[in-house]
């Protein structure tokens, strides 16, 4: 009972600025909670590489990551279908435009991200390209190679960050 008499109170006392940017707060507040909750679940999806299909056909190729001593630390093939959009997805398609690669990241450095498609249809580009990263930490950024991804100037982009919300900001 005291305090809803306190709450009424304040809300009779207090001017409609004051009540407007406290629900401002609060909802700012709440808005970057959810934000680190998303961040935390994708974590457990992504890897220190991760490969996003943002086109609409299945691209085929090779990522290769080379170190400053030009040694190899991933060189892999892949098969990545492009992203379904619809979350009612069949539950059989595990990568749904998406593979990740944990282990990659050898120590504080710079790397040479490369990738090769088999051929490329759907983004109509060079087969091949790459890009200079660095990894200033090795247990916190990943890597993210988008093709097809409006946000980036070329049709095959290349960021580093330590959440999926650092990647989507590229």
């Amino acid at each position: 009972m005291a305090l809803q008499w306190t709450v009424r109170q304040y809300l009779d006392s207090a001017s409609r600025r004051r009540f407007l940017a406290c629900s401002g707060g609060v909802l700012i507040a709440g808005t970057a909670g959810c934000t680190g909750i998303v961040n935390s679940l994708a974590d457990l999806a992504l890897g220190d590489v991760n490969l996003f299909n943002e086109t609409d056909d299945t691209l085929t190729g090779t990522v290769t990551i080379t170190d400053s001593a030009d040694e190899t630390v991933l060189s892999e093939a892949f098969e990545l279908p492009p992203a379904s959009g619809d979350e009612d997805a069949d539950e059989k398609d595990d990568e749904d435009g998406m593979t990740a690669y944990e282990d990659v990241w050898t120590d504080s450095r710079a790397y040479d991200a490369r990738v090769e498609l088999d051929d490329d249809p759907a983004i109509q580009v060079e087969s091949a390209t790459s890009s200079s990263i660095t990894i200033d930490n090795p247990s916190e950024e990943m890597l993210a190679i988008v093709f097809g991804g409006e946000e980036f100037d070329d049709t095959i982009g290349f960021t580093v960050g330590e959440s999926l919300s650092d990647l989507a900001q590229a």
